[in-house]
């Protein structure tokens, strides 16, 4: 068995973001998993003033693997971190002390990390970019899943809204253009966010389609559960998008917002003007390439290498 520490302090700075979604899929099946002697260091009830930023209030016995959900080490002997990086947003749209204190504290993790899991082929670039003294060879690429509880439900009435996914207040996930497309074709916007994903799903199954004008997206987990669920995507041709929406979804590459927002408005009168029947069957095919089981097994298989390469 390997000894495994998860140290779970990100459910003390959300509990229903993207990180959250893809921490508590690694953790019930590292719970399960009766090759891996799993340590849980849970903050919910008590933590310590400022924790995130603190060394954990943990000692190992035995030669450990320690894997933090958000920027966190255990400068232990016989401790080897793993950190994952899930995007690199900081470097590129935050400022001021928000964007040094969190770069501060990315580049401790990265410094005293064995391994490093990024989430996208299109992340691990804009980490070498970004940390060029990281060694590629240290840096290993695990995609994300999409959870079973998106699926086409064959009772759904479709009402024909627009679909935005997101946090509407960061600039660069453009809900501007996303309104835009609404005003070009008159169709309802609905923005949702942080709500319960059998809730989430049956709005993908209402919607005539998702819009993901994104500017940047480590990963872009709507993607996948919209096509899951049979929803009809369109995106921007931006970051990891590509990677994940499969080379049959729709996507598009404008130098303007305006171009873009009649882009989008174009496809949009597509999906009214006939059945999508090919677009949500490619979608459906592309998102079962991706799975919480592969994600597992895989960061798995980086807890064995670094472990075995450290006692064999």
């Amino acid at each position: 068995m390997i000894p495994v520490v998860y140290d779970n302090i990100i459910f003390t700075l959300q509990r229903s973001g993207g990180i959250s979604v893809v921490w508590n899929e690694l953790l019930r099946r590292a719970r399960a998993d009766r090759e891996i002697m799993l340590t849980e260091l849970d903050y919910t009830t008590h933590h310590r003033w400022m924790e995130r930023y603190r060394i954990p209030d943990y000692k190992v016995s035995a030669p450990t693997i320690f894997h933090s959900s958000y920027f966190r080490i255990l400068p232990q002997q016989g401790v080897y971190n793993i950190t994952s990086v899930h995007d690199l947003t900081y470097h590129l749209y935050r400022h001021g002390l928000a964007k040094a204190v969190h770069l501060w504290e990315e580049e401790r993790a990265l410094r005293h990390s064995e391994a490093v899991i990024c989430v996208s082929e299109h992340t691990k670039r804009d980490l070498l970019h970004f940390y060029p003294w990281v060694k590629e060879e240290q840096v290993y690429v695990v995609y994300n899943g999409v959870g079973e509880e998106f699926f086409p439900i064959p009772s759904a009435k479709k009402k024909g809204y627009l679909l935005f996914v997101g946090n509407s207040t960061a600039a660069y996930k453009r809900l501007d253009i996303a309104q835009a497309v609404a005003r070009m074709t008159g169709l309802k916007l609905v923005n949702v966010t942080n709500v319960p994903r059998e809730e989430m799903n049956r709005y993908y199954n209402e919607a005539l389609c998702l819009l993901y004008p994104s500017d940047y997206e480590g990963f872009g987990l709507p993607i996948l559960e919209a096509q899951k669920a049979g929803c009809p995507v369109i995106a921007q041709a931006s970051s990891s998008i590509p990677e994940v929406i499969g080379a049959q979804g729709w996507t598009i590459r404008h130098d303007t917002p305006q171009r873009m927002a009649e882009e989008m408005a174009k496809q949009v009168r597509e999906l009214l003007s006939r059945p999508a029947t090919d677009l949500i069957e490619a979608g459906i095919t592309n998102a079962a390439r991706f799975s919480w089981e592969k994600t597992y097994a895989q960061t798995k298989q980086v807890y064995e290498s670094i472990y075995h390469h450290h006692h064999l």
